[in-house]
């Protein structure tokens, strides 16, 4: 039974000391949990509405009365009073469209406050890559030093049998410093990507955690446009299409509100009650013209602001789709470059070396023109990436 619980235990041990390895959906999926901009959203929303319902909410009865001391001609004196409500009741579906209306503006508002959260999921999903290409390029890095310093050991066995010179072994030495004092920067780096994104997703995680890398969004020239591109801007058009719309409808009432009145008053020797109703003359005012026309000014300025919004939003569209396609060709041919060096070049240049047919600065300089390209590529990939999610944002695109 001992046995058994000790077995348990360092299974326990082992699974709460050993790192998780994460994905891009879970990094997602955490930051989607905490995101402090969608719950500020949530609560914006509730707010407008309640702001709404408060604007357009029924007047409330209005109480009177009055005292009056009053002297007649003829009779004794004596005190009058009287008391009434007075209520104001809107005609027809006035507060309906007067809640529509800002119910409509509201929507488009928080539509547009949408588009913050999906720059934030577009960030996080550029730093997932932006952190992939720094581990990748750091273990790379990684492995031609560990090879470079087992060279140098080799060759600091060849000095001691002086097959290689003092100069030559100095050069070497150099080179290894320079390659592992790159390394450490590369190391720290990627270190630093990784907590970046991982705190920025809320992600509870340990100095093991890692992400895994394999669902990166793979390379494409060409990146079409989905169905529901700009799918938030032209939802907020239409929204405050609809409001400007529901305006001008709404001041084409002759009459918006009548007001009613009941009264009771005592007098020193009559009672009296009163009932009346007051209607506004609306052909003695302007107001309702000139909101309708506002309303209709406002309908049509909408219309060349959207039209100027989405003329951009696709030339910007147009450029970044452009620099992806460059920025891929340029990835396949720097790539090969690589596979040239890596398969044909860089063993030849060794080879070469090792029977003392090139110098020790050739040799250098061709792991250094090897590590110039391998640089190019990933100062590419990282623009690429960059340029894909600047994109997904611009054109406002769910997914991939």
């Amino acid at each position: 039974m001992n046995v058994m619980k000790q077995i348990i235990l360092f299974i326990f041990i082992m699974q709460f000391s050993s790192g998780s390895t994460l994905t891009l959906d879970q990094v997602l999926a955490s930051a989607g949990k905490h995101n402090s901009l969608s719950q500020a959203i949530e609560q914006e929303s509730l707010s407008l509405e309640a702001k709404n319902q408060a604007d357009t909410a029924a007047r409330p009865l209005v109480l009177y009365g009055t005292g009056t001391k009053a002297y007649p001609d003829y009779g004794p004196s004596g005190y009058e009073h009287s008391v009434g409500l007075l209520k104001n009741i809107p005609l027809g579906s006035i507060r309906k469209q007067d809640q529509e209306i800002a119910r409509l503006n509201n929507q488009a508002s928080l539509l547009e406050e949408e588009q913050k959260v999906l720059n934030f999921k577009n960030r996080l999903k550029n730093l997932y890559h932006q952190h992939c290409l720094e581990y990748k390029n750091y273990s790379s890095f990684k492995q031609s030093y560990q090879d470079f310093a087992k060279l140098f050991k080799k060759k600091q066995m060849a000095y001691k049998y002086q097959e290689v010179s003092k100069v030559e072994l100095m050069q070497l030495e150099l080179e290894k410093n320079r390659l592992y004092a790159q390394l450490q920067e590369m190391r720290m780096k990627q270190q630093i990507s990784k907590q970046n994104l991982l705190m920025l997703g809320r992600v509870n995680h340990s100095e093991a955690t890692v992400l895994s890398c394999r669902d990166i969004y793979p390379v494409r020239e060409n990146i079409r446009l989905s169905r529901d591109a700009f799918h938030l801007t032209k939802e907020a058009y239409k929204k405050r299409i609809e409001s400007t719309q529901t305006a001008i409808k709404r001041y084409s009432n002759t009459v918006e509100s009548v007001e009613l009145l009941g009264e009771y008053s005592k007098e020193i020797d009559v009672e009296r009650y009163k009932i009346g109703v007051a209607i506004p003359l609306a052909f003695t005012s302007k107001k309702s013209e000139k909101e309708r026309a506002a309303s209709m000014y406002r309908n049509s300025a909408l219309t060349f602001q959207n039209e100027q919004a989405m003329l951009e939003k696709k030339s910007m569209v147009s450029q970044l789709q452009s620099t992806l396609k460059s920025n891929a060709v340029m990835i396949k041919a720097i790539q090969k470059n690589i596979q040239n060096y890596q398969k044909k070049l860089l063993p030849l240049m060794k080879k070469s070396y090792d029977l003392g047919e090139s110098s020790v600065m050739e040799y250098l300089l061709s792991r250094q023109q090897f590590y110039q390209l391998n640089r190019e590529l990933f100062l590419t990939q990282k623009t690429y990436y960059n340029t894909l999610f600047t994109l997904y944002s611009v054109s406002e695109m769910k997914d991939k």
